[in-house]
């Protein structure tokens, strides 16, 4: 039985190879329950603890246990903490054992880049990151490995935060800079990718440009939100799972509640992109919105691909 830390998945993983190895097992056959959630402390509902199962025909399957501890930040510790265990199908022998946070950063980011590549313009040069959390460097180096990213703004409720974000890639490649103003950002950038807690939405349909590819990862409860109803009605709507979608997307939920859009207006999931293979977008006034809640399958791929890896 193999230990993999953290502090291994960032030395050897190679994302593109990561993102290669997510879309083949998306072609195959496979079986992924809901995700099951537990609150832990009966006073605070946000504090969580997830089971997220996955089983492939590629023989292995595996499950992530998380925990969701929405104050955390506010005392400089981490939001998720995880761990994966993999098995294999044949015995049921526990193959390896995962730092399921690490996996985590890195599936979400790989599952972003493959809606990215299917549903962004392909001349995008100007990514807007909103949220200012653990997944900003990974959302970066996901969008500008699949797009000529030139220029990356980065907007947060915390000054002190973005500043440090920015002063952290003064040696980058990319002109990475601070954003005062979220709604004149919104109206020239390329692809707004968010990762944030938020339980408001933030982002207004009013200021989207008609080009702008919509990568929504951080609101992944029925009680969160990032675009606000009226934002999902100006483009075309697709997911990483439709199921989960529906039952978990709060802002997502939010507008069809009040009518805005309707479930039938999601046009396509992950595995409808990856195995139709084609662009599906028209680069002319045309809107697209990536919805993710956070799909167990992508968690299996990751640590298969870990696992043989380190074999």
């Amino acid at each position: 039985m193999e230990f993999i830390s953290a502090q291994m998945i960032k030395k050897n993983i190679k994302l593109n190879s990561l993102i290669c190895e997510i879309e083949n097992i998306y072609k195959n056959e496979y079986n992924v329950p809901l995700r099951q959630v537990y609150n832990i402390n009966p006073k605070r509902s946000s504090d969580q603890m997830m089971l997220m199962p996955a089983f492939s025909r590629q023989g292995y399957y595996g499950v992530k246990v998380l925990n969701v501890f929405e104050n955390n930040p506010t005392e400089d510790r981490p939001r998720v903490k995880a761990i994966y265990i993999l098995y294999e199908s044949k015995y049921g022998d526990i193959k390896a054992i995962i730092d399921g946070t690490e996996i985590t950063k890195q599936r979400t980011s790989a599952m972003s880049a493959i809606a990215s590549k299917f549903l962004s313009s392909k001349d995008s040069k100007k990514l807007l990151v909103c949220g200012t959390g653990a997944l900003v460097p990974y959302m970066i180096n996901a969008h500008c490995a699949v797009r000529p990213i030139e220029e990356v703004f980065i907007w947060g409720r915390n000054a002190n935060k973005v500043k440090n974000i920015v002063k952290s890639y003064k040696n980058s490649k990319y002109k990475v800079q601070a954003v005062n103003c979220l709604e004149e950002a919104c109206g020239f950038v390329d692809i707004i990718t968010s990762v944030t807690s938020a339980k408001k939405e933030f982002i207004k349909g009013e200021w989207l440009d008609k080009n702008v590819h919509i990568d929504l990862v951080g609101s992944h409860t029925k009680y969160m939100a990032e675009l606000d109803p009226h934002g999902f009605s100006l483009g075309q709507i697709y997911v990483d799972d439709k199921e989960a979608a529906l039952f978990e997307a709060g802002d997502l939920i939010n507008s069809i509640k009040l009518g805005y859009v309707k479930k039938n207006d999601i046009k396509l999931d992950i595995k409808q992109l990856i195995n139709g293979n084609k662009v599906n977008r028209n680069l002319k006034n045309n809107i697209t919105i990536y919805k993710s809640v956070g799909h167990a399958l992508s968690d299996l791929a990751t640590a298969i691909y870990l696992f043989n890896s380190f074999k």
